[in-house]
């Protein structure tokens, strides 16, 4: 981070935040303290403790890899290796997702938020003349883009994210947030959105290969609402239709591919093991059954906890012995240890049952220790796990809700969720 960076983050700690004139507006400043309306949480610590541990996670990850050099003015980006590594869009949408629930009066999660966007905004997909409305992949250190395809698990966080800032902040002011958040979602269904399949693919055109973690389904009801575009359920039934080809074929852990083939899930020659980028699903799906429980499907309990207790039984309970990469059988493949990216999404996956509750307390003891930028014990830094680690433990600590709409009436006490399409009853 920059000095003029950091004396900014300084101020904003202790003063407010002095780009974010109506950061005061903020209708749910972090910490939120939720209480999701399916799962369970860590019992193993305080709230205050869990918030604490969080925000020293926060601002070790802020240190390490957030950064104005090689960004415009009024910029900010999430680099994958200090200040001359290279950004791409995956790590712009982690960021904004991370600021927009962090963000207080108090703090400078709202300028990060809006400086992140502006990045994301002006390395936009462009190509024959053609403006696509998405983030180039990746762009490097001297502000030139290096890829200029479309890795849409970015731009997905990055329109979730700014759904969440309207309703946190309004869209009055500078940016209109809404429409961003539409105009990216809309872009999406465009380029991102394979048909008739509907997977979920990279922005090009139909692509006959795709990754299992672009099919985030616990946003994709919110972008239907926002956009008023009933194909995205269509994007939810084919994303559980692939989630429970994988869980059939290996119901004893369930592990989805790096890549799979559209047409039938088959093998694809760009890795079809479990690990980097598939390692988020327990996430992902987690959290569809944490705000809308199996509303979707019943794989939204079944498939994260398939993979919670199977994580627990080949590791015999040791979050520290887990491997970066297994077959869908379960099997490890090579030697790398790289907790920091298949632990955490776990985690998440361990809240969707009761019955996880003291593997869930084991995972959340040896997450809150780890620090971002730093090796800690096994585990190595890596801007991958680090961002991965940090956005499971805003789910884990009750700090990823989804905010009420604009126009309701001001939370009181705990934050409690009100989604826009109807819950069932709580199980």
């Amino acid at each position: 981070m920059s000095k003029s960076l950091s004396a900014i983050f300084t101020f904003a700690v202790l003063f407010g935040s002095p780009l974010s004139a109506d950061a005061e507006g903020d209708r749910f400043p972090y910490p939120h303290n939720h209480t999701y309306a399916h799962g369970i949480v860590p019992t193993n610590f305080s709230q205050a403790q869990k918030n604490a541990d969080l925000e020293a996670m926060w601002k070790a990850w802020r240190k390490a890899y957030l950064t104005d050099r090689g960004a415009g003015k009024g910029e900010l980006r999430v680099s994958k290796n200090g200040a001359k590594g290279e950004s791409i869009s995956e790590g712009i949408g982690y960021g904004m997702l991370i600021s927009v629930y962090m963000a207080n009066p108090a703090n400078s999660g709202k300028a990060d938020f809006d400086s992140l966007y502006q990045y994301y905004k002006r390395h936009e997909k462009v190509m024959n003349g053609t403006r696509y409305g998405l983030m180039a992949w990746r762009v490097g250190h001297k502000n030139q883009i290096l890829d200029n395809w479309v890795a849409p698990d970015g731009d997905i966080d990055a329109a979730f994210s700014l759904l969440m800032a309207d309703r946190k902040w309004g869209s009055e002011g500078t940016i209109n947030y809404r429409q961003a958040g539409v105009d990216i979602i809309n872009s999406l269904m465009k380029w991102s959105i394979n048909k008739p399949s509907f997977t979920v693919s990279k922005g090009e055109m139909e692509s006959s290969f795709t990754m299992s973690s672009y099919h985030i389904v616990n946003y994709f009801p919110y972008f239907k609402k926002a956009s008023g575009d009933p194909r995205w359920e269509q994007v939810i039934a084919s994303s559980y239709k692939m989630y429970d080809y994988f869980y059939q074929l290996n119901p004893k852990a369930a592990l989805t591919p790096f890549t799979f083939i559209v047409k039938d899930y088959s093998f694809s020659k760009r890795g079809y093991n479990y690990g980097y980028d598939s390692s988020r699903v327990p996430w992902r799906v987690g959290l569809d059954y944490l705000w809308h429980g199996t509303k979707h499907s019943p794989l939204a309990r079944t498939l994260p906890d398939t993979n919670a207790k199977w994580l627990k039984e080949i590791t015999g309970g040791k979050p520290a012995e887990v491997n970066v990469s297994y077959d869908l059988s379960g099997k490890p493949v090579g030697s790398n240890n790289d907790p920091r990216v298949t632990v955490p999404p776990i985690a998440v996956g361990a809240m969707v049952d009761a019955s996880n509750q003291e593997w869930l307390n084991t995972l959340y003891a040896w997450m809150r220790v780890q620090v971002p930028g730093a090796t800690t014990g096994s585990a190595i830094p890596s801007y991958f796990g680090d961002a991965v680690m940090l956005c499971c433990m805003l789910t884990l600590t009750g700090n990823s809700p989804v905010f009420d709409p604009p126009g309701s009436p001001a939370p009181t006490g705990n934050l409690q969720q009100l989604d826009e399409m109807p819950n069932p009853p709580s199980e």
